[in-house]
């Protein structure tokens, strides 16, 4: 059986104020492909389908618009859990638009687990989709008032899935957590306050291949067969080297399991520059770019607006930074060392702050 493992699409995400959607129908356009290309016998989404739980109408479209491709112009089965960002109830309503035996989408919480049972050659696999859910929801689902983490959610969730299961049957798990020694990038939202929100990767015992949403960044979590696949594209400035793709799992008789990853190219990359700002123009009007790009600036001197210098060449010029300010921050960043009834030292210090070199001689003079 071959499984295309993806997670974290926010769709409706804008980046710095821009919108991704163009970028996203893009990315999605990508996704499909590989359902033909690759031979896919199910699609998963493991979370944050959308960025936000009141996603714009054309996010909404977007999603509904894929599944439905999918859905008539494939064979695939899909399976969808919601994640922090989503609304468990919008997203779990789209499941009665479909047949059951081959689309399985989990929104809300619920103390009885749905399996999705997709046979190959080897038998039948089993899919628990186990979807993001509050710990005080969480508590009154299960009715269980010891229910206090992330990971006490997840567990119960896992016990009720476990207990659906056939006999006999290999076993696919979807959930959207922060397991253990995962890596971060600053798109995540944290996904609880006051309490420890990883969950440890023992939980999910017994299963043949852990298919995770939530962190973007692809990389295992304490095994090859517990895995996130990562956002499809880069939604920051840190994943800036980031080499996004999906995840193929090919699922073999017993315990045989092998996966490898299908790149995706971005509409426009995510990129960061580096230089004077001559320099940079120069670059610039020879390669103009709709990129996402973050200049850093190594100019010592005032500038004047450097964003508009570079945004006729560089229209989703984003940020600008300036290296020597970077240090300071550094350095030196936090409460003002000056005292108010000195305001040439004030004024000294501000400057400092904000071109990186204090007051000169001849502005001191003025």
């Amino acid at each position: 059986m071959r499984i295309l493992h993806t997670a974290d699409w926010h769709l409706g995400k804008t980046f710095r104020g821009l919108s991704l959607l163009e970028d996203q129908h893009y990315i999605l356009d990508q996704i499909f492909d590989a359902i033909k290309d690759h031979k896919i016998d199910v699609l998963i989404i493991a979370g944050d389908v959308y960025d936000k739980p009141s996603p714009s109408e054309m996010a909404v479209s977007l999603f509904n618009g894929f599944i439905e491709r999918a859905y008539l112009d494939t064979n695939v089965a899909i399976v969808v859990i919601a994640g922090n960002h989503d609304s468990g109830h919008r997203l779990g309503a789209l499941a009665k638009l479909y047949d059951p035996k081959r689309i399985l989408i989990r929104g809300p919480l619920q103390a009885e687990e749905q399996t999705l049972i997709v046979h190959d050659n080897y038998g039948p696999v089993a899919f628990s989709a186990v979807p993001y859910g509050e710990i005080y929801a969480a508590r009154k689902v299960f009715e269980d008032e010891t229910i206090k983490s992330p990971e006490d959610v997840l567990r119960s969730e896992i016990a009720a899935a476990h207990a659906s299961l056939p006999d006999n049957t290999r076993w696919v798990v979807v959930a959207h957590a922060f397991v253990t020694g995962g890596k971060t990038s600053e798109g995540e939202r944290p996904l609880a306050v006051g309490t420890v929100e990883t969950v440890s990767n023992k939980i999910f015992a017994g299963a043949n291949y852990v298919a995770l949403g939530h962190l973007h960044r692809a990389q295992s979590a304490g095994g090859d067969t517990i895995r996130y696949s990562g956002s499809p594209m880069a939604f920051g400035f840190d994943e800036v080297d980031d080499q996004k793709s999906i995840t193929v799992v090919e699922l073999g008789a017993g315990d045989a399991c092998d996966y490898y990853k299908v790149k995706l190219q971005p509409l426009r990359h995510v990129r960061e520059i580096r230089g004077l700002i001559s320099d940079l123009i120069v670059e610039a009007a020879a390669e103009p770019s709709e990129d996402y790009i973050r200049a850093i600036l190594l100019d010592e001197g005032a500038l004047v607006d450097p964003a508009s210098q570079l945004r006729p060449f560089y229209p989703n010029v984003l940020q600008i930074l300036r290296e020597k300010k970077r240090d300071f921050i550094l350095i030196g960043a936090g409460r003002a060392k000056s005292k108010l009834n000195d305001p040439k030292a004030v004024i000294d210090e501000f400057i400092k702050f904000v071109r990186g070199e204090g007051v000169s001689e001849i502005e001191n003079d003025v």
